[in-house]
């Protein structure tokens, strides 16, 4: 019996503590890594749109106008993130209908 546990607590065992600690290590690990991978994304995101900062025609369905290359990258980097998020979104949902 540890210090902490009160003598009417059992002592836990030691397999199953230590696994829910090394599950959360490797949640955090996880974590981190998807921090480090977006922010090097970011980063190319970033320095592309600035290399490409010419005006260029973009069409749409009835107008066209000229924009600077840096903003159609950023709308179109934002849009993926955004159908992205959505299409996690709703597949978290049909499988917790099932």
């Amino acid at each position: 019996m540890t210090q902490a546990q009160s003598p009417d607590q059992p002592e836990a065992k030691g397999h199953a503590a230590g696994s829910s600690g090394a599950k959360a290590k490797a949640s955090d690990a996880a974590q981190t890594i998807r921090l480090v991978v977006a922010a090097i994304g970011l980063i190319l995101l970033i320095a592309f749109a600035v290399a490409n900062s010419d005006s260029v025609k973009v069409s749409f369905v009835f107008l066209s106008a000229n924009v600077s290359l840096i903003w159609v990258i950023v709308i179109s980097a934002v849009l993926g993130g955004v159908v992205d998020r959505l299409m996690i979104l709703v597949s978290h949902r049909r499988k917790a209908r099932r």
